[in-house]
């Protein structure tokens, strides 16, 4: 059972990034550049060009060339937003449906790690000393994770399934546009 505690807590860490999670930039000539976290280059930055690596090659943007940055995940826009905010650039409003989808997905999260907080702590108590070590893992997930969680958006039953529906159609169809936009 420790080994289960400790896997659902290395587990619940871990997350694949998607085209959601990308920051879309609309330049003033109506292109579109789309920047994963990771591809994007905070240190290489200016206060006048963002600089993104791309196939092991350099790439930068100008300040004054951008229109607008849109961003499609909350956990992107909560690591990235400051930084981009220093460029004095229009960042769009995240839209309700991604606000739902994200605090969602961070409560339903912060719930699991909850009961299995609450299982490791009882074992501990109860049965095996061993899960004095493991417990602790799974409380701080919950709690972390409870804090980022704004319940305002938190949905559940039929509107989670479509707000989880909408947002797999919606992840395919930026996969679709960034894969347009790399063939020209």
């Amino acid at each position: 059972m420790p080994i289960a505690v400790l896997t659902q807590a290395i587990i619940s860490a871990i997350s694949i990034p998607t085209e959601a999670d990308n920051i879309n930039i609309y330049l003033k000539d109506g292109d579109f550049v789309s920047i994963s976290r990771k591809e994007l280059k905070e240190k290489k930055s200016t206060d006048k060009l963002i600089v993104y690596k791309r196939d092991k090659e350099l790439f930068e943007i100008k300040a004054s060339d951008i229109d607008y940055i849109q961003y499609e995940s909350l956990d992107t826009y909560d690591k990235t937003v400051d930084f981009v905010k220093e460029y004095n650039l229009m960042v769009n409003d995240l839209d309700e449906h991604v606000l739902n989808y994200y605090n969602t997905k961070r409560y339903k999260k912060s719930r699991t790690s909850q009961t299995l907080a609450v299982a490791g702590w009882t074992l501990a108590i109860v049965a095996n000393p061993l899960f004095w070590a493991v417990a602790p893992i799974p409380t701080t997930q919950a709690i972390m994770t409870m804090r980022t969680a704004n319940k305002k958006y938190v949905v559940g039953g039929k509107e989670w399934k479509e707000v989880k529906r909408a947002q797999k159609t919606k992840v395919k169809a930026l996969k679709q546009k960034a894969k347009e936009t790399q063939e020209v």
